[in-house]
């Protein structure tokens, strides 16, 4: 169920399944070359250690996901799209919505980062439950803030320019009607 809902237009609608159509074939192609690769002998797995837990990830598996959502921004943006929301062809920049998102995400981002720390046996995790909050509280107050910031100059970047390539195109097809 969905808290919000703002009516679409169904061109919006209907570009950004063709942008997510191109994203999901860019995902798709890349794990398949990661899987022959891998089966070829080639493996980028990198190990960190932390602690008594050493952990792995595959740094092309994370590179072809960072891709595929790199190309649906682009491509979103070049169609004069930011977002995929009730707000993508926007005449003024939403920031109460975006700053929510923000918080939320600065919110997330602490209690993963607490828990992982937890999880992976942090010195303060034993320390009592005093200054685990102390801990999370430090979290918070640096993450939501960092978070919250960045999560607006990204989208205000993206407004910006999908707004420019809105005029551009509207001025577009001014011309070709003269």
């Amino acid at each position: 169920m969905k808290l919000f809902r703002k009516a679409k237009d169904e061109r919006v609608v209907a570009e950004v399944n063709r942008v997510y159509k191109i994203g999901f074939y860019v995902l798709t192609f890349g794990i398949l070359a990661d899987l022959v690769l891998q089966m070829s002998g080639f493996d980028m797995q990198v190990e960190v250690l932390r602690g008594a837990n050493p952990t792995s990830f595959n740094l092309l598996e994370f590179a072809i996901l960072m891709l595929a959502q790199f190309v649906c921004i682009a491509l979103m943006a070049r169609k004069g799209l930011m977002d995929d929301n009730a707000y993508a062809e926007a005449d003024r920049y939403p920031w109460k919505h975006y700053l929510v998102q923000g918080v939320l995400a600065g919110l997330a981002a602490a209690v993963v980062v607490c828990a992982v720390q937890y999880g992976s046996g942090a010195v303060w995790a034993s320390m009592g439950l005093r200054v685990i909050l102390l801990v999370f509280a430090a979290q918070l107050l640096f993450l939501v803030p960092v978070t919250a910031v960045l999560v607006l100059l990204l989208t205000y970047v993206s407004f910006r320019y999908a707004a420019q390539r809105r005029r551009k195109k509207a001025e577009q097809l001014e011309d070709d009607g003269d």
